[in-house]
Formats: structure tokens, sequence, C-alpha cells
């Protein structure tokens, strides 16, 4: 198998497409949880863009619903959002449609790892959640075709799956054996179902200097959490009788988590992130 296949993925996604984004867990931890993983996913890729009021080209590929493509256009740049399904596209033009945003974007239906896209057409190429793990070995081709039609220089930032997280996980549920194979290849299923590859950081630094982007960095998101929030409860004297308030000290988890992400903690964290640069 060298990618998922494409029919499957806009299927499926198209399925999930009404409730993408929607309806978020009640229990604290899970909701503080995604709240991290968007805070770590947006914070340094905000740090790049241009705060003189230059407008740039973006790319959100497998853009999804339009929760990261919208925070691009609020910020007065224009959005190119990429899917493979048009369901989630009909997701992303009402959230574009409900902020008043739909004259700073282009809708395209696409597949990552053919992008049928210009060269060097965008001042940022923003690659989150899985699309490049959808394309299981074939993601070479898609991490060449995202800092393809990137201008040189500019910034692409991958967000992907972790060989880590994913070979724990079938450990935690009492399945050795497909943790065993995760370790191997990499294979493992995305909360839909669908097949995707879990990469480990070497895999991830031989593809983006194979299509040419400097590497800046690689971090995890969110790292150790539920474990470090664990150990904060208890650090802060929490108690069944009278637990401690950690959505009240949400910035100071914020702030933890900030710091584990860029101290080397990466294969522990639940999803990878790369920034790269097109080289020049």
């Amino acid at each position: 198998m060298t990618a998922a296949d494409p029919q499957s993925l806009k299927r499926r996604y198209d399925e999930v497409s009404p409730k993408y984004d929607q309806g978020a867990p009640n229990a604290m931890a899970i909701k503080l949880f995604w709240l991290t993983y968007e805070h770590l996913t947006w914070k340094p890729v905000e740090a790049l863009l241009p705060r003189d009021g230059t407008a740039w080209r973006v790319l959100d590929a497998g853009g999804g619903g339009g929760k990261f493509g919208t925070r691009f256009a609020e910020g007065g740049h224009h959005v190119t959002v990429l899917d493979i399904s048009p369901g989630m596209l009909d997701g992303a033009r009402a959230q574009f449609a409900a902020k008043g945003l739909l004259d700073r974007v282009a809708f395209v239906e696409g597949n990552v790892a053919a992008l049928e896209l210009p060269d060097a057409a965008f001042d940022l190429v923003f690659c989150e959640g899985d699309p490049v793990s959808y394309c299981l070995d074939a993601y070479p081709r898609a991490v060449k075709e995202l800092v393809r039609v990137a201008k040189p220089g500019a910034p692409v930032v991958l967000g992907v799956d972790n060989r880590y997280e994913a070979f724990s996980g079938y450990l935690k549920q009492g399945k050795p054996q497909e943790a065993f194979r995760t370790l191997h290849d990499g294979r493992t299923t995305c909360p839909y179902g669908l097949p995707v590859h879990a990469f480990t950081v070497r895999e991830l630094e031989r593809a983006v200097a194979d299509a040419g982007a400097e590497l800046l960095e690689i971090f995890g998101k969110p790292v150790m959490f539920f474990d470090m929030l664990h150990a904060m409860t208890a650090a802060h004297g929490g108690t069944a009788e009278k637990p401690w308030d950690a959505w009240a000290a949400r910035e100071e988890i914020l702030a933890l988590q900030e710091k584990l992400a860029h101290e080397g903690f990466a294969v522990l964290g639940q999803h990878l992130q790369v920034m790269a640069r097109r080289k020049a």
C-alpha cells in the first residue's frame, strides 16, 4: 500500500464533515488537551507572519473545516483552502462566510501528493493534521509537492502523526502485536479508521531535506499531556473532595507545555510539527 485511496478519504471525510470540529467533549482534560494542541500549533506559525500589514498568500493544505484557515484570513492574508473532501470544503466555506471572510479565500478540491497548483505560488504553506500521514509510503512525494508550491525562502509547516504515540497507544489498549507492527512500519489508523503513517523524527528530517527545504525545528504537541496534568494536580494539592481547578490554571498549563514542546521531548508528543523553509 503506497498511499491511502483518495476516494476512501473523500468518502470518509464527506461522511464526518457535518460534525467535524463540533461538539467538544465535556471532560475538562480533553478540553484542555485540544486547547493546548491548537495553541502549540498556531503560536510558532503566528510568529512567522509579517507584522507590517503585508498580506501573504497562504496555502492551507488539508484545511478541513477552516479552523486555522480563518485565522490566517482574520490577519488579512489570502488563503487557499485545499481539501480532498467536498464536504469538508463546504464546512470551511460556512466558517469563512460566518466570519465575513469569503473575499479572502479560495477553495480547491485536491490531493496533497499531487497538487494542481503552480510552483512557488505561496508565501506560507501550512498542512496541519493528517494529510501527509494519509499518503502512507508516498509521503515523500507529498512533502516535495508542498515545498514545490512554496516561494523560495517561504515557511512550510507540517503536522503529522507520531510513531511513538501510536506504538504506546496500542500497548495501552492491550494490543502488543499491533504495537510491534507499528514500531516497525509506522502503519496505524486515524480516529476515523483510515490508514495513516506515523513518523519518526529521522523520516521527517530526510523527507524535508530531499524536498529541498531547510529544517528549522521538529517539536511535539502536546507533550506527555495527561501524565503532566496528573502530576500538576498532585503538585497543586488536588483531592477527590476538593479537586484542583485545571481550567482556571490553563495559562500555567499552556506555558509549561510550550516549554516542554521545545525542549527536546518531540517523540513524546501526540503529534509532530515540522517547521521548515524552502531553500532560496
